[in-house]
């Protein structure tokens, strides 16, 4: 089915990146302006009116959506097989559980303290008090004891279960070129 909005988010996306023509890139970054945004959407329009009547129809930007999803799907697959290429030691087009592992990280760096040394010292004299360990954890079972009583009931829980932040995905570590 089509989706009105997903198509001119796409379209603004690209605009904002660069015009549809292919122009040589300038010598040095521009600073984005209202007249360069109003001309690169111009030229885009343009580029999705393929009937040329000055108004874009459904079947044009299911088009223009369809043409953006192949190109990145493109992209994503001649980075995949660039990867695979760097993968395949003895090229023979297949990934051995040695090449595969070969690509992992050997180490998960070298742990220091220095982060949580940053984050609990707060009268920055390179040393933690018991008082400093618990402050983290006590301020927030503070902040989850509403009423005070020292203790946290269900209803306690249940509230800071849902004010919660929602933890982020974890990014995926990049194999080094």
């Amino acid at each position: 089915m089509f989706n009105p909005a997903f198509p001119v988010a796409a379209l603004i996306a690209i605009t904002v990146a660069a015009p549809a023509t292919s122009a040589p890139a300038p010598a040095a970054p521009t600073v984005p302006n209202r007249a360069t945004l109003i001309k690169n959407l111009d030229v885009n329009f343009k580029a999705v009116d393929t009937n040329g009547d000055g108004v874009l129809s459904a079947a044009e930007l299911q088009a223009a959506e369809a043409k953006g999803l192949q190109q990145r799907l493109a992209a994503v697959r001649t980075r995949l097989d660039t990867e695979f290429t760097k993968l395949d030691t003895n090229k023979d087009g297949q990934l051995s559980k040695a090449e595969f592992m070969a690509a992992a990280p050997q180490s998960a760096g070298t742990p220091n303290g220095a982060g949580l040394l940053t984050q609990l010292d707060k009268n920055k004299d390179g040393k933690i008090t018991p008082d400093e360990y618990r402050a983290p954890v006590l301020s927030r079972f503070d902040s989850i004891d509403t009423n005070r009583d020292g203790t946290l009931s269900a209803t306690e829980r249940r509230a800071a279960q849902v004010q919660r932040p929602r933890p982020r995905p974890q990014v995926k570590p990049q194999i080094k070129k």
